[in-house]
């Protein structure tokens, strides 16, 4: 319920930005729950800084410049990049590292609202070697050539996920895109096409995490990949350790777990769709009793199962 009510107050935020000029004059940054909300469509001039943080989705609002000839426009993921530094006002990229090899993991959602660019991160710092930010740019309008409006994100050493002096340097989880080495972020990498099976043993308090895609193939070789459900882990296939499966949100499963993405109604933006299929759960510390649940990836050729067993917090005592 908390989420619907944050997930409507967003919504509603954003129409008064499109309907209400008057309201939107004094809005360039709002923090409403765990959202905050970057908004550099009413301010093409300016830019957001802030620090990150486990619990919090950051929204980013960019007005869409079509220049002449075009007609359609999407979100690149090449604009979210390391942060090098500003000279002459301009943004100093380092488009040679792709964001998801800079942070395994992140994933960013474009949205198709209102005639702008609705841009959500959200990422998992693993273990970081030093403080480090990335930032987010829009385009320039026309009539401000030489300003790059952007959100900076600072993200500290100390902000990995995965706790400090963890053994572990990664969540756990199944990523059938088989994503190894620098792009490694889930426990588990394994190839869907030899290996359609995974298997997680977590525990109350635990990150899980799921993803299909490989980074690495090209966008055409991912077209057909998609989660099942579509919007897992919001919605799960769950059983009580039976074969007698049914899909039911993750809150009335656990009442305080966390997810994201969360769901939309919205059209996603499919230049996007390397970070469409990564998906994360916060288990929350009290699990009254063992729980099953899985998530799959589709292929064209078939799918995979990714299983998630979490025991009981009552095991614990």
């Amino acid at each position: 319920m908390r989420k619907v009510f944050y997930s409507l107050m967003v919504s509603i935020y954003i129409w008064l930005c499109v309907y209400s000029p008057v309201y939107a004059l004094y809005f360039k940054e709002i923090e409403l729950g765990n959202y905050y909300i970057c908004n550099l469509n009413d301010y093409p001039r300016e830019y957001c800084v802030v620090d990150y943080d486990p619990n919090r989705i950051i929204k980013l609002l960019c007005p869409i410049v079509h220049n002449e000839g075009e007609h359609t426009k999407m979100y690149n993921s090449s604009y979210c990049f390391r942060y090098k530094g500003i000279k002459d006002r301009l943004i100093i990229s380092n488009n040679e590292e792709p964001i998801y090899k800079t942070l395994p993991g992140i994933i960013l959602e474009n949205q198709f609202v209102y005639d702008r660019y609705n841009l959500g991160i959200y990422m998992m710092p693993l273990k970081l070697e030093e403080d480090m930010s990335i930032v987010c740019v829009c385009d320039t309008k026309n009539e401000y050539k030489g300003i790059t409006p952007y959100i900076k994100i600072k993200i500290k050493k100390s902000n990995n996920v995965v706790g400090a002096g963890s053994a572990n340097e990664h969540i756990k989880g199944c990523d059938f895109g088989n994503n190894q080495g620098e792009h490694q972020f889930l426990t588990i990498p394994q190839s869907h096409e030899e290996n359609a099976v995974c298997d997680i043993q977590a525990n109350p308090g635990d990150i899980v995490g799921i993803n299909c895609i490989n980074y690495n193939e090209q966008d055409l070789e991912n077209k057909d990949v998609r989660l099942e459900p579509s919007n897992c882990f919001s919605t799960v296939s769950f059983s009580l350790y039976t074969f007698n499966f049914v899909k039911m949100n993750i809150n009335n499963i656990f009442p305080n777990a966390k997810y994201y993405p969360e769901s939309s109604a919205f059209p996603k933006d499919p230049n996007l769709k390397k970070f469409s299929t990564t998906s994360y759960l916060w288990i929350p510390a009290h699990v009254p009793q063992e729980f099953f649940f899985f998530c799959s990836c589709q292929y064209a050729k078939g799918e995979a199962i990714a299983t998630y067993h979490v025991s009981s917090s009552a095991l614990a005592v």
